[in-house]
């Protein structure tokens, strides 16, 4: 491993501060060492809501252009900020050219997006998220190649989309649930029908005039589902989660050129999520479906000892959260499980609050809100405050985290 990263540095200093595209630390992997794998899996901030407008005007920045100079292509500055304003055309709504840097002994795989490590991996285009200075951190522990197989889409919940097959339901209670389920659905779609069809008229006829882009949504019927539909939605982005992971290494080959058939082997798993266990009750199994999450992950791909970081959530920053209230319940579930004796010698849960962007949050909340200058809050975020303000200080900070707890535990 690299001997830049035998000892874990400050956040600040992590990650390269003068790297650039032709730097030796951004060349591919010259060793003959098995591919090191890291699976990183999560809802809409694994994704990555980090949005370049903000960035790329901090850039320009004296104040806040250090943090992002690994960002930059030959780290050069004025270069990318040029390109940036030549390239601008708000007019017509066309995003700008970004000169990103690329770090070719990190690959990253997410959701039929393959290659080396750079910027736009994403859910906003051009976005990013931890995955970026995450693998700034693992490209330097290692001599060895690294690869990152992202799978997280926005909106799921551990407790249903990501439920571990450990944590499944018999046939039976799922029958019981959805029947409790149709008949709430079947009560509110008899409920006032006339009512309904007027309003739906009354939308149609405004939505004539509206924006396309944004037409006004009616009332729809609730679906009426079989048992075996209802069952099939939990467990399905774990199983999604499976598949993506195993189809990219059955063709690693083929999805990275430079890949010499030196075998792989994973080596850790980051978990990033919580927002929709705050619903519907959901937050009260979460430690117990935790648990078997890294259980049954470390399973699945035959590695008992896979170390395993949890990102707690830290939406609103250091602000207290109500005691037993579902977002406490579930920060804490995440602090929990890694500290069980079970877990604790090879999971770290990093708390995210710390991330949390003062800037960002200083603009969206005050007074007259970020509406009342959308140029100066688009200096900073451009998200709501459950995505992180879209923040790519808070994502770029989150990725360093994860990194190094991830090497903290390899180590």
């Amino acid at each position: 491993m690299k001997t830049t990263m035998l000892l874990l540095l400050s956040l600040a200093a992590a990650i390269p501060t003068s790297a650039s595209a032709e730097d030796p630390k951004f060349a591919a992997s010259k060793s003959s060492g098995k591919v090191k794998v890291f699976i990183l899996a999560g809802q809409s901030n694994m994704e990555g809501k980090g949005f370049p407008e903000p960035l790329s005007w901090q850039i320009t920045q004296e104040k806040y252009r250090q943090r992002y100079t690994h960002f930059i292509k030959d780290g050069d500055y004025d270069a990318f900020a040029e390109k940036v304003a030549e390239t601008t055309d708000k007019e017509n709504r066309k995003a700008p050219t970004y000169l990103w840097s690329t770090r070719h002994d990190v690959w990253i795989n997410y959701l039929g997006k393959h290659g080396d490590l750079t910027v736009g991996y994403g859910s906003p285009r051009e976005g990013f998220g931890p995955e970026f200075n995450f693998g700034h951190v693992l490209g330097n522990y290692y001599d060895e190649q690294v690869l990152i197989i992202k799978a997280s889409w926005g909106g799921r919940a551990l407790a249903r989309g990501f439920l571990p097959p450990s944590s499944m339901l018999s046939d039976a209670e799922y029958a019981n649930l959805v029947a409790a389920q149709n008949a709430e659905n079947e009560a509110w779609n008899a409920a006032e029908p006339a009512k309904i069809e007027s309003y739906n008229q009354k939308i149609t006829e405004k939505n004539k005039t509206a924006d396309k882009k944004k037409p006004l949504r009616k009332f729809r019927p609730r679906e009426i589902v079989t048992a075996e539909q209802y069952k099939d939605q939990f467990g399905k982005d774990y199983r999604n989660m499976v598949s993506e992971v195993h189809g990219c290494l059955a063709e690693l080959g083929d999805r990275f050129p430079d890949y010499r058939n030196q075998g792989y082997e994973i080596q850790g798993f980051v978990w990033f999520q919580g927002w929709n266990d705050q619903y519907q009750d959901r937050w009260l199994t979460y430690e117990k479906n935790m648990a078997n999450f890294i259980r049954d992950v470390r399973q699945e791909f035959k590695s008992p000892d896979m170390s395993f970081v949890i990102g707690q959530m830290g939406n609103d920053g250091l602000k207290a959260d109500a005691e037993g209230s579902p977002r406490d319940y579930i920060k804490k579930a995440q602090l929990a499980v890694p500290n069980s004796s079970e877990f604790k010698s090879n999971a770290i849960c990093v708390k995210t609050d710390r991330f949390w962007d003062m800037d960002a949050h200083a603009i969206y909340t005050g007074p007259g809100g970020w509406s009342k200058d959308v140029d100066k809050w688009r200096q900073f975020g451009n998200d709501r405050p459950y995505h992180y303000y879209g923040s790519p200080w808070f994502f770029a900070q989150a990725g360093t985290g994860f990194g190094e707890a991830m090497v903290k535990l390899l180590r």
